[in-house]
């Protein structure tokens, strides 16, 4: 690993303490040269003060202030922008609810080199309480957006790195090779569903993404659609299937995700209306329409 040299991007907004735990864990990574940016998404000024108190004078962490929200997608592409200038070899992206095992880059970084056709690589994320598994890579198409994610996670992990469909975003290696090849991420998405975007862009590109199960990262647990969404996820998560699963699936791979994409939407619908929560019923549907508005005029 000697001419490998790891960036590791972490998003912030308004989370400078629980970013804290995240570089702090980062920062005892064992065998690996590692550079880590983070991203400020135009925080509170006290929250940036507290980024600069804890991390202004370390050599190895940058922080890198926006001048406006570029939510996760804008994050990550500035970050990544900044490290590929400082010549990175590898960009790992990260939410800043997780947490880094010390020997978790380094697995990720020498399956990287034995298997560069794969482009991408993902840690098992267990979540960070009881370290149940929350994603062992998934498979999917752009058919089966819709169905729900923990149907389409891989149920039996192997000893060793193994393909997947793809990787959830909360923390995923990227070689320079496929990030420049493949282009930033899609900012039009904001958040939500964009590494499944990044996932699908790389397979189509002749890369093949792998889970590696002895890399670990730790996950404040994940909110599926009828878990608890808040209406801005629900209003996005709606919205950004309907545009994925056209650019990708094309016309026929669309007309078999629609019934169940509306499925998903109904039935959501009506567990969130028996809770009482009309906001985020009014969002989902909002979402549809923004999803449909988008597919017909071609524009966000």
């Amino acid at each position: 690993m000697s001419d490998t040299r790891v960036f590791a991007v972490v998003v912030n907004f308004n989370g400078a303490e629980v970013t804290h735990a995240c570089v702090t864990s980062l920062r005892a990574s064992r065998a690996v040269d590692l550079q880590i940016i983070v991203v400020d998404n135009d925080s509170t000024e006290r929250e940036q003060s507290r980024l600069q108190s804890d991390w202004g004078e370390a050599k190895d962490v940058e922080i890198l202030n926006l001048p406006a929200n570029g939510h996760f997608a804008g994050g990550v592409n500035a970050g990544a922008l900044r490290a590929l200038e400082a010549k990175a070899s590898h960009l790992f992206f990260l939410n800043n609810d997780t947490i880094i095992e010390p020997d978790c880059i380094a697995r990720l970084i020498g399956d990287a080199e034995k298997y560069p056709e794969a482009g991408l690589l993902g840690p098992a994320l267990l979540n960070l309480g009881d370290r149940r598994p929350l994603s062992m890579g998934e498979n999917y198409a752009a058919w089966s957006l819709a169905v729900p994610r923990s149907l389409l996670r891989v149920r039996t992990p192997a000893d060793e790195s193994y393909p997947v469909g793809g990787i959830m975003g909360s923390a995923i290696l990227v070689t320079t090779e496929c990030f420049l090849r493949l282009g930033p991420y899609r900012e039009d998405l904001l958040v939500y569903y964009e590494e499944v975007d990044y996932c699908l862009r790389a397979r189509a590109a002749g890369f093949q993404p792998r889970l590696v199960p002895d890399a670990i990262v730790l996950h404040d647990g994940m909110r599926g659609f009828a878990a608890g969404l808040q209406p801005y996820a629900a209003r996005l998560k709606t919205r950004n299937q309907l545009r994925l699963a056209m650019d990708h699936g094309g016309l026929g791979g669309f007309l078999i995700f629609l019934p169940f994409f509306l499925s998903l939407v109904v039935v959501s619908s009506l567990l969130y209306a028996l809770r009482g929560d009309g906001a985020t019923v009014r969002a989902l549907w909002a979402g549809v329409f923004e999803g449909f508005r988008w597919l017909w005029r071609g524009q966000p």
